[in-house]
């Protein structure tokens, strides 16, 4: 295997956490499941049901987040990326704008996630986001196992 400058590794990384948050606001978790490694890590530390949520492996990961994209109509807007040390980790500011597919009520949130990278692909989504919002939105839908 041929070694890769980790600048080149970084520059190729950011690029793809790019084109996975434009793929986002299609919703179409196809897509979006074709940027995820077979073990991809997804996490919610503070989870609206108030107890750590984390899914682990690509079906799980696609069905989790096939439940809640259907729901709701959303864009993601990158505020920062900030690189870490390591060519294959990244912090990603965030903010989202969305409405409800079902009443059309506004969804908004501001977000900071982990997303670590292995072999091109996200290995690890570790999301953190105010809980509050999402409950209000969200949890009358998805119910308190989400």
């Amino acid at each position: 295997m041929p070694i890769v400058d980790p600048d080149t590794c970084r520059a190729d990384n950011l690029e793809r956490i790019r084109v996975y948050f434009d793929l986002i606001a299609t919703g179409d978790v196809d897509a979006l499941s074709q940027h995820w490694h077979d073990e991809i890590i997804f996490e919610a530390p503070f989870s609206f049901t108030g107890k750590p949520s984390r899914t682990v492996g690509k079906q799980p990961v696609y069905d989790r987040l096939s439940t809640s994209y259907g729901l709701v109509s959303m864009a993601f807007s990158i505020t920062e990326i900030y690189e870490l040390v390591n060519p294959d980790r990244f912090l990603v500011e965030y903010d989202s704008n969305g409405r409800m597919l079902g009443s059309g009520e506004l969804y908004r949130n501001s977000y900071i996630t982990l997303v670590e990278m292995q072999d091109g692909l996200i290995s690890r989504f570790r999301e953190f986001y105010d809980s509050q919002r999402c409950a209000a939105v969200f949890g009358p839908l998805l119910g308190p196992d989400h």
